[in-house]
């Protein structure tokens, strides 16, 4: 008898190790399937980015392809302007010094009738010298007046190239400027796609390990629920159908996936929009193995029902029970909030079968 005594107690401290290691690994399975999320939504980010990025790289190289198009043109127009100004000057110089020249004639042809009329000394001026004289300064007057208008036409015609070469000279530095802006502009694009191409490559490489892992540690769960008592595994719940944790709009399904760089992750249960602060309750009796934060899944919850099933209360914002604690049907367990990975108000609600997930539709009311 004391011999059985002793047996019984030797088997219960084994169920008990055996029941706190599938608790140990049930948790770091969760701890990878955070993992994986938080690397699948950090991906997706990245792929975003990488879009955005190589897209605005596109319209830049398009938008300075024209740019440097314009800048050639303009340096075209610049030395035709610069030249047409040039041979504008040319003209206006060559103005003033006929100009100049014939003033110096004019004044040599005055000074010499002058000379003449004095030898008439005490005499008048005769009228032919004065007729002379007359047409000689009128005649040099109309040349001048002539020689100045078209001095002032070239001025004229100077002040508008000089207008048309700052403009095309403006807008050659503008342009030339903008070119100039938007190679550094591709440059610090192309790095930062270069970054991110590397960072996508290694959140990939990350999110192949993390799901081997978790896989790994799926088929480790399922051997050891398979090696335990199995009388103790029901499978049976205290009614044919269990209540809901809480009442709300199914938001994601059980399975549903979100996919991005070729892989996917898969929702374990199904995800309920409630309130902050709505009263979640034990869907069934049993012991409270973990009650904790718990990475993407925020304050989360698991019950071990005794029956083969473990059900699953997560992104809490507080918890009412602690782990080792016996809850019954109903027992209010936990508030429903939105920490972790919840991207809103809502519960994460999981009902696992000898460690796997379940679809907990065939057996909520």
């Amino acid at each position: 008898m004391r011999k059985l005594a002793i047996i019984l107690i030797l088997i219960s401290i084994a169920i008990s190790a055996f029941a706190e290691d599938v608790s140990d690994k049930l948790r770091e399975l969760r701890q990878l399937e955070s993992q994986i999320e938080k690397a699948e939504q950090k991906a997706k980010q990245t792929e975003s980015k990488k879009k955005k990025t190589q897209a605005e790289i596109s319209k830049t190289s398009n938008v300075k392809q024209k740019t440097d198009q314009t800048v050639i043109t303009l340096k075209k127009d610049e030395l035709i302007v610069r030249d047409s100004l040039k041979a504008v000057n040319e003209r206006i110089m060559d103005a003033k010094n006929t100009i100049h020249g014939m003033n110096t004639l004019i004044n040599g042809e005055i000074n010499s009738l002058i000379r003449s009329t004095k030898h008439s000394s005490g005499r008048k001026i005769k009228p032919s010298n004065q007729r002379i004289l007359r047409d000689v300064l009128y005649g040099t007057k109309r040349n001048l007046d002539v020689l100045n208008g078209y001095k002032v036409m070239m001025e004229d015609d100077f002040e508008e190239h000089k207008q048309v070469f700052s403009k095309v000279n403006r807008n050659l530095r503008l342009e030339t400027s903008k070119s100039y802006s938007y190679d550094k502009k591709l440059k610090t694009l192309q790095k930062e796609d270069s970054k991110l191409s590397q960072e996508q490559q290694k959140l990939q490489n990350q999110i192949n390990q993390l799901r081997k892992d978790a896989s790994a540690l799926e088929s480790l769960i399922a051997r050891l629920t398979e090696s335990s008592d199995t009388e103790s595994s029901s499978y049976k719940f205290s009614s044919r159908q269990i209540p809901w944790p809480v009442k709300g709009k199914i938001i994601r399904s059980f399975g549903e996936e979100t996919k991005s760089y070729g892989t996917s992750v898969v929702n374990n249960g199904i995800d309920i929009a409630v309130p902050e602060g709505t009263t979640v309750k034990a869907v069934d009796s049993g012991e409270v193995v973990f009650a904790d934060r718990y990475g993407g899944q925020g304050k989360l919850l698991i019950i071990d029902h005794k029956n083969g099933f473990f059900t699953v209360y997560a992104y809490n914002n507080e918890l009412l029970v602690s782990k080792g604690q016996k809850v019954s049907k109903g027992t209010a367990i936990a508030k429903s909030g939105m920490t972790g990975s919840a991207q809103q108000p809502s519960l994460h609600f999981e009902l696992r079968k000898d460690g796997k997930s379940v679809d907990p539709l065939r057996y909520l009311e």
